[in-house]
């Protein structure tokens, strides 16, 4: 072979070499390692195209778009929330929760607008749940109860994706010594009243059964 003749091969080798690094630069490009307790939700071309599962996954550098979504559980500071009882007692409440992903796909359309909408949603349903109770109820929360609250939470929060699985309102305090006085003064009242009823319907069976005699 000339010396031309290996010349003009040279710059074939060259450009077959950029051609070999460059192809494998773009499939290390490609390549996600999906971990344990996540999922790679990709979009491809705004659309979504999979969801992928824990392992190796492939995308495709410039039409795709990955989101990788932890499912949790993640712990919720439910934190100085200001809230008025069924008695009408002003008080500051304090818990914590757990929210878990239970649909991938929907929280990574838009995962940072899926974490303050659901904290927003558990404060806004903790207010309702306060709304609804004396503070008696409140002080002795049930399980039962707390139960009920994770699921008007869940059944809200699906929407982009997300469960509370937990809700525990661990401290409830009386914001106002003035609201104090006035639930005690009230539930003395109905205290009473309550006496006074179960008297009266003493008196009426007691009634009722020297009249059936």
């Amino acid at each position: 072979m000339t010396p031309a003749g290996l010349g003009s091969q040279a710059p074939l080798a060259a450009w077959a070499v950029a051609a070999g690094v460059l192809l494998v630069v773009s499939a290390v490009a490609a390549l996600r390692v999906v971990k344990e307790g996540e999922r790679l939700v990709v979009f491809r071309f705004g659309r979504l195209a999979a969801v992928k599962e824990p392992g190796l996954a492939a995308v495709l550098p410039g039409a795709d778009r990955a989101v990788r979504v932890p499912l949790g559980p993640a712990f919720l500071d439910l934190l100085w929330l200001d809230a008025v009882t069924a008695d009408g007692v002003a008080v500051t409440v304090n818990g914590t929760g757990l929210a878990s992903v239970r649909d991938p796909a929907a929280y990574a359309l838009d995962p940072g607008l899926s974490e303050s909408a659901t904290l927003a949603t558990t404060e806004a349903e903790i207010r309702a749940h306060v709304a609804e109770r004396d503070l008696v109820e409140l002080a002795q929360p049930t399980g039962e109860s707390l139960r009920d609250l994770s699921a008007r939470i869940s059944r809200r929060t699906r929407e982009w994706g997300v469960e509370v699985t937990v809700v525990d309102l661990h401290r409830v305090e009386v914001r106002l010594k003035a609201d104090l006085v006035r639930w005690a003064e009230g539930y003395a009242a109905r205290a009473e009243r309550a006496r006074a009823e179960e008297a009266r319907m003493g008196e009426v069976r007691a009634e009722e059964a020297r009249s059936g005699s």
